[in-house]
């Protein structure tokens, strides 16, 4: 079998940025008087900001204040970020290689859309993937929906499609969808990656194996 499609996840997977994303949240946590630390913040990376705040703060959130507390963490961080924004090493490269030969390009993302702008505007991706599927209406992850609209924008059968992903909810989203999935340790141990369903790991794009070898 040939690989037809290959999905990313955007944080922590192509650029390298969760530092400021677990920055960002510390500063807000302090603020509410929520606990932080690497494991809370790590059981929730990947997650929509809907399903963050709840496990936060341990109650239900309304809308309007998930809104106000989202837009000000995510504030931060760009704040933070954007004077660092650059690519993982080797994507820009695995991107065009994998464009010349046919394969199709999907970002699966839970990040809010004026991250993903931040990003995909400053590095001129716009016009790079085939497929750009938003967590907005879907359940987000660690359920498989976001990548099961991303092979069905691409009308690609979720074995034929690689994802790769930085974060355990990530790699299980991905792996629940039926697809392989191909760990960037940008942010967590290979190990985490491994108990989320990932077949190998990497540190990063360059010099990657043929994508075909690791099809189910």
């Amino acid at each position: 079998m040939k690989v037809r499609a290959v999905i990313f996840d955007l944080n922590g997977t192509l650029v390298d940025d969760i530092r400021f994303h677990f920055e960002a949240w510390t500063r807000l946590a302090e603020k509410i008087g929520a606990v932080m630390s690497q494991s809370i913040f790590q059981s929730f990376n990947g997650l929509k900001n809907e399903d963050i705040f709840p496990r936060l703060l341990g109650r239900e959130v309304g809308p309007a204040l998930i809104d106000a507390l989202g837009r000000e963490k995510e504030e931060h961080y760009r704040e933070l970020y954007r004077p660092h924004l650059a690519p993982v090493a080797g994507a820009n490269g695995l991107l065009a290689r994998l464009r010349s030969e046919g394969v199709k390009l999907g970002l699966a993302s839970s990040a809010p859309p004026a991250n993903r702008a931040m990003v995909l505007d400053g590095l001129s991706w716009n016009d790079t993937f085939d497929a750009v599927i938003v967590p907005e209406g879907i359940p987000g992850k660690p359920a498989p929906d976001i990548f099961l609209e991303a092979a069905k924008a691409l009308d690609v059968p979720p074995s034929a499609c690689v994802v790769f992903e930085d974060a355990w909810n990530g790699v299980k989203a991905a792996s629940t969808a039926g697809m392989t999935v191909i760990g960037i340790t940008t942010n967590v141990d290979a190990e985490v990656l491994f108990r989320g369903g990932a077949v190998a790991t990497f540190a990063d794009f360059t010099n990657l194996p043929d994508l075909d070898t690791f099809l189910r």
